[in-house]
């Protein structure tokens, strides 16, 4: 046998080896379900049930979807790559993890960083028991009180946009309009700032927003760690947001956070509280509350906020241009409710029932985070079950599937505000079905402040305009799979036209 024969079968036979060696150790653990006697889809080595969401084909919302629409049991297994997650689908079992059971379901499955001070003590990121601190000083930022104070500022923006539209009837994008408006909003309730996002096109803070929820391949693969392969985020310092534009968002809340301890001034706004609760915290608390901690949760307001709000109010005036019906109905309440109490306040926008079952029936179908997840923290016995969560498993929650159940929501992909028409708490009776902002100690802590801006800029815009299909806008919206959020690929673009009758 010649020298270069002997090599070759020595290369075949090390990459046999490593090839084999490689097989066992992805596929070490799919015997876990089996193991336990749990439904659950047959894995591919490397990948396990992952395959479309890593090679980025669907969403992860609309992934979940899919499972949730392969089997009738009431939970059931899958592998991330090569980890075991279980996946709930029965409401009251919800329920027992989202809210019941919460203290051994605390946290998110997400990535924590320490190498980013910032995105460690973001809310959203916190683990417990720290999480619990921190909402519990920053929840009364949130309250009806708080919000109505806030009230005047979102309303005058509202203007503003009408204003901005005024000037730009016809075609839009309706996604970057209400983005503009979302910035200004919390620009201005959570720091005292004016964005100049209608006057500058390419304003600061505009520029800000786009780059933090631009998609590119190196975002989405980033983020995709996040969730999915949290302990990848530690070895190879990833950050969650590109450096640049989370460091011009830091130095912008620092320097009104200081200029307003040197000057004494207040702008009851979120700002205001974070500076007391620097101020006034108590040093013999286990955890303190300054430095990059108060800037973290500055920094939360804006990126919870402005995603969450953008989105609702661009998807509700989809669904309404494509379902002229409902946008006539909510415009009639809207100019009823303002006929009748000389103008627009804080109570009537909060108080108009269609109103709310339009933006209801949009969170249903248009979840901005169209899944949960939750991480045990101890051995937990499911109800009516033989199941053992095991510690550190991950377990999700199909908000999409359930939002889309017909046995819930009859005829699911069509949009019928009329479904809320008793409200919400009707799909929650025995267990959990909707859930658009979360549940149980974890939800959306924005949650108010969103429904509030939502509102009064649906009010503004549908009382002096009339929005309708362009040759653009799409029957049905096809989701980003690069966004771990629900984003439209194209936007959402239709034409404004004005109408005659205006409110006061």
């Amino acid at each position: 046998m010649s020298i270069t024969s002997s090599w070759i079968i020595d290369l075949v036979i090390l990459f046999a080896t490593v090839s084999l060696v490689a097989y066992k150790y992805a596929t070490r653990k799919f015997d876990y379900w089996k193991k336990r006697n749990v439904y659950h889809l047959k894995p591919l080595p490397f990948i396990g049930n992952f395959k479309d969401v890593s090679l980025f084909k669907v969403t992860i919302g609309e992934w979940l979807k899919q499972m949730y629409d392969s089997t009738d049991e009431p939970y059931f297994g899958i592998f991330v790559y090569d980890e075991p997650h279980l996946v709930i689908k029965d409401p009251q079992l919800i329920k027992q993890i989202l809210v019941k059971d919460a203290n051994s379901f605390p946290d998110r499955t997400n990535a924590a960083p320490q190498h980013n001070e910032i995105i460690a003590n973001l809310l959203f990121f916190q683990k417990s028991p720290n999480w619990k601190v921190y909402r519990s000083k920053i929840s009364p930022a949130f309250t009806s009180g708080k919000l109505k104070l806030m009230f005047h500022s979102i309303n005058e923006i509202s203007q503003n946009l009408n204003r901005y539209i005024e000037k730009h009837l016809g075609d839009i994008e309706a996604k970057e309009v209400c983005a503009k408006f979302s910035t200004e909003a919390i620009a201005r309730c959570a720091f005292g700032l004016k964005a100049h996002c209608f006057e500058d096109e390419n304003a600061a803070f505009r520029k800000v927003g786009r780059r933090l929820f631009d998609f590119s391949w190196r975002n989405a693969i980033i983020q995709s760690a996040y969730f999915f392969r949290p302990d990848w985020v530690s070895w190879l310092h990833l950050d969650f947001f590109d450096k640049q534009v989370s460091d011009y968002m830091i130095e912008v809340f620092s320097n009104v956070m200081k200029q307003r301890e040197d000057t004494n001034t207040k702008g009851n706004d979120f700002l205001d509280m974070l500076i007391e609760l620097k101020k006034n915290q108590d040093l013999k608390e286990k955890y303190s509350f300054e430095g990059n901690k108060v800037i973290a949760q500055a920094f939360q307001f804006f990126l919870a906020g402005f995603e969450t709000t953008s989105s609702l109010i661009s998807f509700t005036l989809y669904e309404l241009c494509k379902n002229p019906k409902y946008q006539n109905t909510v415009r009639e309440e809207i100019k009823t409710t303002i006929d009748k109490d000389g103008g627009i306040t804080y109570e009537n926008v909060m108080g108009m029932k269609y109103l709310d079952m339009c933006v209801q029936e949009s969170l249903r179908m248009y979840p901005v985070l169209p899944f949960l997840d939750r991480r045990c923290n101890a051995e937990y016995k499911l109800p009516n079950s033989d199941l053992v969560v095991e510690k550190g498993l991950p377990v999700y929650i199909p908000m999409f599937g359930l939002h889309f159940d017909e046995k819930y929501f009859p005829d699911p992909l069509k949009y019928k505000p009329e479904r809320f028409e008793n409200g919400t708490n009707v799909y929650n009776k025995d267990g959990i079905v909707f859930m658009p902002f979360g549940e149980g100690p974890r939800i959306c802590i924005g949650e108010r402040f969103g429904l509030l801006a939502t509102k009064l800029a649906l009010v503004r815009i549908l009382s002096e305009f009339e929005v309708v299909r362009n040759m653009k806008t799409p029957d049905v919206i096809d989701f980003t799979p690069k966004s771990f959020i629900l984003q439209s690929k194209i936007g959402l673009p239709m034409k404004i036209k004005k109408i005659t009758s205006t409110p006061a």
